[in-house]
């Protein structure tokens, strides 16, 4: 099969980037594959056009396909608007709207919309949505540690602080340092520089680190360091960045919001805490830093689970999703 990606260029430690890379990897392992790179690209001829993020088509580029697009959409943004304490809610409010205008537009033109989780699915309600949870990760260059080479380290990944919970994590990071006085918290990931400034104001007194830039290669060394990730998020589609904690040997602590709870299983393959409850947000915390036994269950119990989700499963469910569009055609509603 002929295959045009229109993908992001340039590295991405989200999870569309991660994304991305997984897919360009495992697809171009099966089929014929092309990233776009000019308007001479669509003259040649494609059985299909992948967009691997819905953020970044361009809905002219959309309307001069003349083969049938999927587009793969990791985020609930597009749809909905969920308000949560942050500097630029209002900016965050009209871009919500702009969006939700401009990407429902664009759904006129996308044959088949790939959504990753099912929380993320029930939200859309495009004509033809099919779920893909096989991200095919590729944990081979993540480090882990044995317990004992680790810190006290607490990791938070990501940028969006404030979605991502920071100001929470902070809030229970005093109740940590009462039982665990040496624990500190290393927060890797950019943002605008008022929401940086912001958040090293919340974190004054604390033994919070702030790393704005790193590489993955670096970022898969660091995991291995810490005994715990956290992330109290007040809104997730699915966060691949605690399936790569798991795996190098790092229970994930998120809050319960959105589609955490079908990525980490309380109790299970790490903890989910509600969003308000900075007491047991800070036990759980305590208990990955200190309880050596309950830590090496979690990881182990994780990286079973997280053990389905294989790049042969991801590939051979983009390849039945490819199958039914171009059953249907371009345009077919």
């Amino acid at each position: 099969m002929r295959i045009l990606i229109l993908a992001h260029t340039g590295e991405s430690l989200t999870g569309g980037g991660t994304y991305q890379a997984n897919v360009l990897r495992e697809l171009g392992k099966r089929h014929t594959i092309k990233v776009y790179e000019s308007e001479a690209d669509l003259e040649q001829e494609w059985d299909i056009a992948h967009c691997l993020n819905l953020k970044h088509l361009d809905p002219v580029l959309a309307r001069r396909l003349r083969c049938p697009l999927v587009v793969d959409s990791h985020d609930y943004y597009w749809v909905r608007y969920f308000h949560f304490f942050c500097l630029d809610f209002p900016v965050r409010f009209l871009l919500q709207q702009y969006r939700k205008f401009k990407y429902r537009r664009l759904f006129t033109r996308i044959d088949g919309m790939i959504l990753h989780g099912q929380y993320v699915y029930e939200l859309f309600d495009h004509p033809h949505r099919y779920l893909n949870f096989y991200y095919g990760l590729d944990y081979s260059e993540i480090e882990s540690r044995p317990w004992e080479q680790k810190e006290n380290l607490i990791l938070f990944v990501g940028g969006d602080y404030f979605r991502k919970g920071i100001h929470r994590l902070l809030r229970a990071l005093p109740l940590v340092l009462k039982s665990v006085p040496d624990a500190r918290l290393m927060v890797i990931g950019n943002d605008y520089g008022y929401v940086k400034t912001f958040a090293r104001f919340l974190a004054r007194g604390l033994p919070v680190q702030f790393i704005y830039g790193m590489s993955r290669a670096e970022l898969y060394k660091t995991y291995g360091r810490a005994k715990a990730f956290v992330m109290p998020s007040e809104i997730e589609a699915i966060p691949l960045v605690s399936s790569e904690a798991t795996m190098a040997g790092v229970p994930p602590i998120l809050s319960d919001a959105g589609g955490n709870p079908e990525i980490v299983l309380d109790g299970r393959t790490g903890f989910t805490v509600p969003l308000d409850d900075y007491e047991l947000l800070a036990e759980r915390i305590v208990s990955c830093l200190t309880d050596r036994e309950l830590s090496e269950r979690l990881v182990r119990q994780g990286r079973e689970f997280l053990g389905q989700f294989t790049s042969d499963r991801m590939i051979d469910r983009l390849e039945e999703i490819y199958g039914v569009v171009l059953q249907k055609g371009k345009g077919a509603r």
